[in-house]
């Protein structure tokens, strides 16, 4: 066969530059990733979550806008149309610069929705602006108040400054009504009302340190997150009153003053007097206050306060055993209690934490578990059964709204995997449940004002948090601008969820995050973060499982990290949180040595260095742990534990163990106290000397049994700090945890700081 010259050429050429290619040097690897340390998550904190767009829907709710932020931080406001980011229609730095507050920082929006199609509502600070688009200077009201000023500084509505203390979780004191004609605010123990012209009236004369208003009362139990309530017109503001002289005083003190000194409280400890809360409402047509009937000398809790469209109020009264409540009507006009909508019983507890939703034909859904599960029911009017709305070995986790006509609800639940989290829609004739979202993890969604449009932030264990509109009718998602990832230059821990059963054989969910740099053969210590208590659900498809930075890091560092969630913690059915009626820390801890031994059967762990660690209720489970099997765990870190149930508030241990009179040996077997002579591993505890949640007195009276007991313990006070770590002392203990683990586990020996941890 003959070759041309032409092909000849070709085909050398070919074959010197495969030649020369082979002769090339490989290609250099993809740069290594960093490790993700503690002391990167505490120094870089929230910038390592990426600022996901926020959707502002219009007022007609078929249009969005969206909240952008760009590679500083600084936000934007811009249309989207047709799945696209359009222009910016204002910008978060001019719009503060323009109303008086000009960011030091990355400029983010305040609090903000549209009124109309050009107008925007704006609340920063003690002040809320009608804010015209493209103006630089807010709207005149539309019935002619509040001109707009030359500077565009003067706000619609505006209020002092509030000082709720050093608290971080103290409830909020303000509260502004829908329609922008009133704020509500507590101040110097009295409630004010402000009004747009300026006038300020005091509506209550005898608040003081023991006589509360506006607060959420009965310590924030039964979803209390506040305690001022307008209703959905403006017109009515319902308010608390909690009386809390029943309560003993409590000896709190200031450690940090010269000298120190006395600081006056109460608290309300199992079994004893507390406090007597009424509700309040407010008619601001003529500011006159009504007090709500209430049966005279009656030891109850009112929660749920709800306000219907026909000037009624209802509230939910759960007596002191709560093992019954009333959910009650009351007239806002009088204050008469106009009848019982309904009544439920449940042996081991009650706990209503969400009002009644009402329907356009006054019916209206309650969320009740007496079919096993938390579900919605309708009642009529008359507080009849009319039918179960929802259906399903789920449990309904949040209302999302109501479609215009009022036949349909969203929810969201778990539908079939309880890690997971979707949105549904059902019929309220009780015909119809379907599931709106699809993929697995969990979904966290905002229904537009007009039901065709959600708003979904959805991830699972593999996808980072992800921010989409979903059509309602067509099921189409449309994402929006994913933000660069501030997580991408680290090797991050591998994330694995994994199933095992307590002795009666229900099955429990738990998730490890282990090393990135996981090697065969290789075994590393264990950190068993643990909570266990009620209301909590650790273990979720989502991203991290639900885990926080800081415990990513440590995994990150060379640790498995472990979490489980124990019967007795929400979402699985309401036998599975009542399993631990009566015998707190009995069954959480069962379940928990048993993910003990499933780790001692993974062959990347030393059975020898597992370490447990939680705060609050986590941990008293991490002191239970310690004692019921002194020698399974090397060692452990206590935060803020409950010592003993007598000395924990009323309405919390009273639902979950009776009356201390009613179960003497459940208390005393459910303590920690008791059993201090069985430690037998390295304990460091550590207590805010302010906790207002749980007392000082719970750690010191452990110290007392262990000295009583000559067991040796690190114990290590934070002065003036309350239930929750904040700011410097936070990040001094994760630090100090990290050290402490460190050294206990032989970690620090065998690799440097932010290194493996493995041997």
């Amino acid at each position: 066969m003959q070759v041309s010259s032409a092909a000849f050429h070709s085909l050398l050429f070919v074959a010197v530059a495969l030649a020369a290619r082979a002769q090339d040097p490989p290609a250099p690897p993809p740069p290594q990733k960093e490790r993700l340390t503690l002391a990167t998550v505490l120094a870089r904190g929230a910038s390592l979550a990426a600022p996901l767009p926020r959707v502002v829907w219009m007022p007609s709710g078929h249009t969005a806008t969206v909240i952008v932020a760009n590679g500083t931080g600084d936000e934007a406001l811009h249309r989207f149309a047709d799945g696209k980011i359009g222009d910016a229609i204002v910008d978060a730095k001019a719009l503060l610069t323009a109303i008086g507050a000009a960011p030091k920082g990355p400029a983010r929006f305040p609090a903000l929705r549209w009124l109309d199609e050009a107008t925007l509502r704006v609340e920063a600070g003690p002040r809320v602006f009608h804010w015209h688009v493209g103006a630089n200077v807010p709207t005149p009201a539309p019935d002619g108040t509040n001109p707009a000023p030359p500077d565009g500084r003067s706000p619609i509505l505006q209020w002092a400054e509030v000082d709720t203390g050093d608290d971080a979780d103290a409830s909020p004191l303000v509260a502004v009504a829908p329609d922008d004609r009133h704020v509500a605010a507590v101040r110097d123990h009295q409630l004010w009302l402000h009004d747009r012209e300026g006038r300020v009236r005091q509506i209550t004369f005898d608040g003081s340190d023991d006589v509360r208003y506006g607060t959420a009362a009965h310590r924030a139990e039964f979803g209390i997150d506040r305690g001022l309530f307008w209703s959905a017109n403006g017109r009515f503001l319902c308010f608390s009153r909690e009386d809390q002289r029943p309560i003993a005083e409590y000896p709190y003190q200031d450690e940090r003053a010269a000298p120190p000194h006395a600081v006056h409280g109460r608290y309300p400890m199992a079994g004893s007097p507390h406090a007597r809360v009424r509700l309040g409402v407010c008619d601001t047509e003529d500011y006159s206050v009504q007090w709500l009937e209430g049966d005279a000398g009656a030891d109850v809790y009112w929660t749920n306060a709800t306000f219907a469209d026909d000037g009624t109020l209802t509230v939910a009264l759960v007596n002191r055993g709560q093992d019954q409540l009333d959910l009650e009507r009351f007239d806002c006009s009088t204050g008469r209690r106009t009848g019982t909508l309904l009544r439920e019983h449940d042996a081991e507890w009650v706990e209503p934490e969400h009002g009644p939703t009402f329907l356009p034909d006054g019916s209206f859904l309650w969320s009740s578990p007496r079919n096993g599960n938390h579900h919605l029911w309708r009642f009529g009017r008359d507080g009849a059964v009319l039918q179960q709305v929802t259906k399903g070995a789920f449990d309904v986790q949040r209302v999302r709204g109501l479609t215009p006509d009022g036949k349909h609800v969203w929810f969201e639940a778990s539908g079939e995997d309880p890690r997971q989290l979707h949105l549904f829609v059902a019929a309220v004739d009780g015909s119809e449940v379907r599931q709106l979202t699809r993929e697995r993890g969990t979904h966290r969604t905002e229904i537009s004002p007009d039901g065709t449009f959600a708003a979904d932030v959805w991830s699972n264990l593999e996808t980072p948090p992800t921010a989409r509109l979903i059509d309602l009718g067509s099921g189409v998602v449309t994402p929006l601008p994913q933000p660069a990832d501030p997580l991408a230059q680290f090797a991050l821990p591998t994330q694995r969820l994994f199933q095992i059963k307590a002795e009666d054989e229900t099955v429990l969910y738990g998730h490890v995050a282990l090393p990135p740099d996981l090697a065969e053969g290789r075994k590393y210590p264990v950190l068993l973060y643990v909570y266990g208590g009620p209301h909590v659900q650790l273990v979720t498809d989502q991203w991290f499982a639900g885990a926080p930075a800081w415990l990513q890091a440590f995994a990150a560092e060379g640790y498995v990290v472990c979490r489980l969630d124990n019967r007795g913690t929400p979402h699985r059915g309401i036998a599975f949180e009542q399993a631990v009626h009566r015998r707190l820390g009995v069954l959480e801890v069962n379940d928990q040595l048993a993910a003990v031994e499933w780790l001692k059967q993974q062959p990347f762990v030393d059975a020898e260095r597992i370490a447990v660690h939680g705060w609050s209720f986590g941990g008293y489970m991490t002191l239970r742990l310690l004692l019921a099997a002194p020698t399974t765990f090397a060692c452990g870190v206590s935060g803020a534990p409950v010592t003993d149930w007598r000395l924990y508030e009323t309405g919390y241990t009273e639902r979950y163990m009776d009356m201390p009179a009613e179960n003497d040996a459940g208390y005393t077997v459910s303590s920690c106290l008791p059993f201090a002579e069985r430690l037998a591993r390295p304990l460091l505890l550590v207590h805010g000397t302010d906790d207002r949640t749980v007392v000082w007195a719970h750690s010191l009276q452990f110290v007392d049994r262990c000295i009583a007991a000559g067991k040796t313990l690190d114990y290590f006070p934070y002065p003036g700090q309350r239930h929750r770590l904040v700011g410097k002392a936070r990040a001094h203990f994760l630090t100090m945890m990290h050290d402490w683990l460190a050294e206990r586990l032989g970690v620090a020996a065998e690799t440097p700081a932010g290194a493996g941890a493995a041997k």
